[in-house]
């Protein structure tokens, strides 16, 4: 598990640096090639962000509810939480966990909209750790 999601933050945040990367697969004889800049590969820091919790809504759910766990520290990590404020982010996903999460139907587009308005309102994180 922790692999993966090694494997998934590292997809995630190599794919946004920009760089022309070519992959081959001796096996199969096949290479592709993405360019750094208007390529379909490039994700912004946000679309990262989006894609990470979409892909692990239950993983993060779970973490928020607890205020802790790798998932939770990789979504801190994609959002440039410092090391110094990760346990004050981590509490304050735990404190606002239901409203983060109303209903069962909750999505990650929905969790992090409602995840930004909330920092936007804390004094302690706000400034520093808004998704946009």
């Amino acid at each position: 598990m922790k692999l993966l999601l090694n494997f998934t933050l590292i997809a995630a945040l190599g794919l946004g640096l920009g760089a022309c990367t070519v992959v081959t697969d001796p096996s199969s004889g096949s290479s592709a090639t993405t360019g750094g800049s208007g390529g379909a590969a490039f994700m912004s820091r946000p679309q990262q962000t989006a894609e990470f919790a979409r892909v692990n809504l239950e993983r993060l759910r779970s973490d928020m509810a607890a205020g802790q766990g790798e998932y939770l520290g990789a979504l801190a990590t994609l959002l440039d939480v410092e090391p110094s404020q990760r346990p004050a982010f981590f509490a304050f996903t735990r404190d606002k966990f239901t409203v983060l999460f109303p209903d069962d139907r909750t999505t990650a587009a929905e969790m992090l909209a409602t995840l930004d308005r909330e920092l936007r309102a804390d004094p302690r994180l706000g400034q520093r750790l808004t998704l946009n």
